[in-house]
Parts: C-alpha cells; structure tokens; sequence
C-alpha cells in the first residue's frame, strides 16, 4: 500500500514539473529553422525545452573594416527528461553541438550593428534549427 501511494506521489509532482516548464513555451518543430528570441522558453518534442539566456556579440559593424570578424556567443538553457544544462554556442566556432540526442545549429543572428549602436538583447533575433540524432 505505501509503495503505491508513493508512486502515486512520485507521478503527480512529475506532471506538476512538466506543467510548470511547459507553461509559456513557444512550440517549434524539430529539424525546421526557427527564429527565436532571447528570454522566451521553446518547446521541442515532450521532453525538451530551452531558452537563450543572453548573447554577447563581438562581430565587425557592418560600417567598419575588421581584421578579425569576431564571432557571437549565445547562452542556453537547455532541459532534457528533467536534467538542466547550461551551455555556450557560438555563431562560427563550437557550431553545431550535440547535446544527448539532439544536434543545435545556430544559423543566424541578426541584426548586424553599426559602431555607433547599442542593441538590446531583447532585439536580437536567433535562427536556430535542432535535429534528433
């Protein structure tokens, strides 16, 4: 009796989990390009969800002459069957990464500033395309 009531237990604080971690999340399909944004929460299949936390970009401005072209490091939050990993993907370097099952591709990041601009990370767009292996 109690080892049932205990998995009784067990099972409803795991939907209570997935519920809370679902709630808010933006669907998108796997292995399909998809624009994201910084601080929203993504849905991919039942047991993933990520958010890019922040970006740091250190390319070129696209009104000036580099010698190096710098490069754009964006933070995820990834969780996978209830495990969290944080982790960093760059735009040209570290690109794709394999976590678990699934290979992350970050295809784009826009926009492209100018030297004289300052863009809110809330103002970046993210195309991102993640495929099962």
């Amino acid at each position: 009796m109690k080892a049932s009531l205990y998995k009784k237990i067990q099972f409803t604080i795991l939907i209570f989990i997935t519920l809370i971690m679902l709630s808010g999340c933006e669907k998108i399909q796997l292995g399909e390009p998809y624009d994201c944004k910084i601080g929203t929460k993504y849905l991919l299949d039942n047991n993933l969800v990520f958010s890019i936390d922040s970006i740091m970009d250190y390319r070129c401005p696209k009104d000036v002459v580099c010698i190096w072209g710098g490069d754009v490091d964006l933070y995820f939050n990834i969780d996978i069957n209830l495990t969290k990993i944080d982790t960093l993907i760059r735009l040209y370097r570290n690109n794709p990464i394999v976590t678990g099952d699934y290979t992350w591709k970050v295809l784009e990041v826009d926009p492209l500033r100018r030297a004289d601009q300052i863009i809110d990370q809330k103002d970046y767009k993210i195309k991102l395309i993640v495929q099962k292996n």
